[in-house]
């Protein structure tokens, strides 16, 4: 079609002049009309020379080798499969020129997750982040039963494998190196070893995190077939189908439901509880943090953050505990004073003596060999023993008289009993007392222990709130 075949006419454009002006008439058709007029002349022009800007179709061998480039392209990302642990404020800084919300949450984050561990986002992050995280959590328990107990848990779980038709000859060098990580923690807890390192080197080997993450891959298409009522709602594919491009299909990010399946089947039997932050432009200036366990007492956390197509570990600050000042309530029973009077003379404490209340002092007897037996060995200076009570008076014996012997084997006759006691005055118990009690620096108090002595507790000490200098009266005492 050329230019000369659109009718043209159907515009109605003036074609002469006016007689009488000598000018063209002004009566101007609306611009429907020549929008209509031109669209056709567009749609002429266009239809023409369309074939010149069609591309030749590509082969099938040219389809092929760029669908090949596409899939063998693996974008430059720098950096560890799994780093050490970092601070929390370098994920602030990466998003301080960012959204305001994401801005205010990363700077909050920082705060209340200080540490954080980068997965490298190589389509494996998120199964990587919680293989190590259960590892981590593992050896940071510091329990070899208990990890023996998950090594025989995890290798219990081949079973699933095996119902789903998977051949053990193809899975069990999975499985080796799954073990071969339990060894290494066993190894390093027996060793005392504190520092992860070990953990990190294992999982930064490219054929040794490939091996636990396919591990953890195939238990989780497995666990998933054999229980598909619980996902298939949540999917638009079939469980099958799912599995075999979402989750065996290596590096391949885990979704939701895939994660979801991951904690129920491999890590829900360990006692560790998978929660998840998510930094995304909801609400509020902290991130949304949602558990994906049984809300239960648990021995450790795996705790993921979330930012779009990528998963970190995080690591939220130990609680502060504030101790308050021990006060050694038994301190001035534990140490070793010098005598409170270093005038007085040494004597040897006696329970039974300081229970007696209102004991004086009674200088009419002498001191002599106690009956009570020596105190066990102390750290303090004694002496021996007081006595209490003089020895008994010796009783006069009876003018000789004449009396036929004894029979030879008869018994000799006891000792004479105690007939008399010494005379006890009238105005007071008769018990000798150590001579501290007679210092004018007591008061009415009960002799004390040495120990206890120099004890603020003791109302007799300076230092003690109730502490009079009450001069010892011994006529007091005894009205």
């Amino acid at each position: 079609m050329s230019l000369s075949d659109i009718p043209w006419n159907h515009l109605h454009l003036p074609t002469r002049q006016d007689p009488a002006t000598g000018l063209y008439p002004q009566n101007l058709y609306p611009p429907a009309f020549l929008a209509h007029g031109f669209s056709q002349l567009s749609n002429a022009f266009y239809h023409n020379h369309l074939n010149s800007f069609n591309m030749n179709p590509l082969s099938t061998d040219e389809m092929e080798r760029f669908q090949k480039l596409s899939n063998e392209f693996e974008p430059d990302i720098q950096g560890p499969l799994v780093s050490t642990k970092q601070s929390s404020s370098a994920i602030a800084v990466e998003y301080a020129n960012a959204d305001p919300t994401f801005a205010a949450k990363t700077s909050a984050l920082a705060a209340t997750h200080p540490f954080s561990r980068i997965m490298k986002g190589d389509g494996n992050c998120g199964w990587r982040a919680v293989a190590f995280g259960y590892f981590e959590n593992l050896f940071n328990l510091r329990n070899t039963l208990q990890v023996q107990r998950e090594l025989l848990r995890i290798k219990s779980l081949n079973v699933l494998l095996d119902q789903v038709g998977q051949q053990e000859h193809l899975y069990e060098i999975f499985v080796d190196e799954t073990e071969q990580v339990f060894s290494q923690i066993t190894e390093a807890i027996e060793n005392g070893i504190r520092d992860d390192s070990f953990l990190v080197d294992a999982f930064n080997s490219e054929y040794n995190s490939n091996a636990i993450i396919t591990h953890f891959r195939l238990l989780t298409s497995a666990w998933m077939k054999l229980n598909p009522h619980r996902y298939q709602a949540f999917l638009s594919l079939p469980i099958d189908q799912y599995c075999a491009t979402r989750i065996e299909t290596v590096r391949t990010e885990i979704d939701e439901v895939g994660l979801q399946a991951l904690i129920d089947g491999v890590v829900e039997g360990s006692d560790f509880a998978v929660e998840i932050l998510y930094l995304d432009r909801s609400e509020g200036d902290v991130v949304t943090p949602h558990l994906l366990t049984p809300n239960r007492p648990t021995a450790g956390t795996i705790r993921l953050l979330y930012r779009p197509g990528h998963y970190d570990l995080l690591y939220q600050a130990e609680p502060t505990v504030n101790l308050e000042p021990v006060v050694n309530y038994q301190y001035a029973m534990t140490s070793n004073y010098s005598p409170w009077d270093q005038s007085a003379l040494s004597f040897d404490v006696n329970s039974s003596l300081m229970s007696i209340p209102n004991l004086m002092m009674d200088p009419s007897f002498a001191l002599a060999s106690s009956p009570i037996p020596a105190a066990p060995p102390s750290p303090y200076r004694v002496s021996s023993a007081p006595e209490i009570y003089p020895p008994p008076m010796p009783t006069p014996s009876p003018a000789p008289v004449a009396s036929p012997p004894p029979p030879p084997m008869s018994a000799p006759p006891p000792p004479p009993p105690m007939t008399s006691l010494p005379s006890r005055s009238s105005d007071g118990p008769q018990i000798r007392l150590n001579p501290l009690v007679m210092k004018p620096n007591l008061s009415h108090s009960l002799p004390v222990t040495t120990p206890f002595k120099n004890s603020p507790y003791n109302q007799a000490h300076f230092q003690n709130q109730d502490f009079e200098p009450i001069h010892y009266e011994p006529n007091e005492s005894r009205r």
